[in-house]
Formats: structure tokens, sequence, C-alpha cells
């Protein structure tokens, strides 16, 4: 089976179990041409890649660059597999570190990793209808993107490629018990639920079931967060909406007031005498 491996923006594709060969024939190669096409489908221009052209005249065949606006790609064909890596344009590459580099992702301006996130989808969507069994990086995915790729690896969700994440809104869990927020309300997918951080601050965000009682919940600049379905609330009038700040006692002073409380009334009076006496 043909396997693709995607890591930040690379994009490898492995020959699998197709027939091997050095010449630019058979159907690895023919894999190569027709991923470059639906680039060439979806908005981007493809052509030969001048500096490889120029310094390697000899592997020119085998290589093509091209782009859709500031987002660009090179792509380089070898027997075993080929690679699709996708940058910003040549300017920022050039200031922000060399082609192997693999955190251009978080290089990209937000822009762009818009339109990468686009293609990305594409992509996927592409080689899924092709049959091809593709892997990911945990850090691959940010947002809406990381929500839908742990709903195509969980076995508690029903999809099995790629998918708009409105696609299941409305959707909730099979368990009313792991679907109720703070005030007993039932969660559907894609509401805007308010939650209390650690810190005491107030957050805000679009929820989708995770698994038992938790539930993702996808902030406006784009974090994905894991809270149970009891830390979430519809924000009320009652409701403070400043910072509230989370109590932290020492933990010496939790430990003794759990010991007292398992003391009994003569216990307790006991203590108090001797503190007096004390």
């Amino acid at each position: 089976m043909v396997k693709v491996s995607i890591y930040d923006t690379n994009f490898s594709i492995y020959r699998g179990d197709l027939p091997y060969t050095q010449e630019k024939e058979g159907p690895h190669w023919e894999n190569y041409k027709d991923t470059l096409r639906f680039l060439g489908s979806i908005g981007f221009y493809v052509g030969e890649d001048k500096e490889i052209k120029m310094h390697y005249p000899c592997l020119n065949d085998t290589h093509r660059a091209g782009g859709f606006g500031e987002l660009r790609f090179k792509a380089e064909y070898h027997p075993n597999c080929y690679h699709v890596k996708f940058y910003q344009d040549e300017e920022h590459e050039n200031q922000n570190g060399g082609f192997y580099d693999f955190d251009k992702y978080e290089k990209m301006p937000y822009l762009i990793q818009k339109r990468y996130d686009w293609t990305m989808k594409k992509l996927i969507q592409y080689f899924f209808k092709r049959g091809f069994f593709v892997e990911y990086s945990k850090d691959t995915f940010k947002g809406e993107a990381f929500i839908i790729h742990d709903y195509l690896r969980s076995s508690h969700h029903h999809q099995n490629t790629w998918f708009s994440l409105t696609d299941v809104d409305g959707e909730t869990t099979e368990y009313e018990c792991n679907g109720r927020d703070r005030d007993g309300n039932i969660l559907h997918n894609g509401e805007t639920k308010y939650f209390r951080d650690w810190n005491g601050y107030l957050y805000r965000g679009r929820v989708y079931h995770n698994i038992n009682n938790m539930w993702w919940v996808l902030l406006p600049d784009g974090t994905v967060r894991n809270e149970a379905c009891f830390e979430l609330f519809d924000l009320k009038e009652t409701d403070f909406s400043g910072r509230q700040k989370m109590q932290n006692p020492p933990q010496e002073y939790t430990e003794r007031k759990r010991q007292l409380a398992r003391c009994s009334t003569k216990e307790l009076e006991n203590e108090l005498k001797r503190r007096k006496r004390g």
C-alpha cells in the first residue's frame, strides 16, 4: 500500500509495494505526476525548479516547483519516495532558514497559514480517494484540522475520510451523562460555551465531543482545549465575568483539614482543650 507521511508542511509519499524501477516510469512515477497535476487543478502553477535546472540540470526532470500566491512548494522524485514541501515565498524563506527546516508552518504569516491549511485538506482528500494510507505527526494539525484529525483516528467516531467540521454540528453524545453542561443542558457539537481556566480567567469557544465526558473547545485564536462537560456553561447575568481568583491553600493546610474531618467530636474537643492549655 502507498503510504503518505505528513510532518509540518512536508508530504512524503512512499512507493510501498508498487514495482521498483530506477527509470522515470511505472505507477510510482505516475503517482508523482498525478499529484502535481492535482496541485495544478486546485490553483497552483507548476513548473521547473529553476535553481535545480541551473545547478543540477541532470535532476531537472525529477524536480518541480510552483506556488499559489505567496504559498510555494518544491517537489522531488526518488524511486522509493517522492516529496512535496510547502513554504512561504523565497524572500521570507531565505530570511527564516533553509528549505529542510521543520518549523515552516509556525514561521508563516497568518494568511499563508490559512492557504496551507486549505491546501493540506485538499491533498488529504485526494490521497484518501486514491486509497493511500495517510499518517500524521501529532504536531501537524492546528485548530479545526486538529479536531478533524482526532475524529479520523478515533474509534469513537464514525468518520473515516476528511470532512468539514461543520458537518458534525448539532451532534451530541450517545450517553446523556457525558453531554450535560454545568447547568444540565445537553451539549451539541458547534455550540459556543464558556469555561474557566485554572488561572481563573473566563474563556469561550465552540465545543465538539471528544471521548466520554470530555469535549474539545475550539477557541477564537485557534487553540484547542480539552474540558469536561460539567466545566462548560452558558454565561448568565448572574455569572461573574471577570477573573475569579482560584483558592490555592498550602498542601500542609489541606492535609491537616482532611485529617480533622476524620476526627470524632470528642477528639476535636480534646484538641481544643490542648490548644487552650498551650
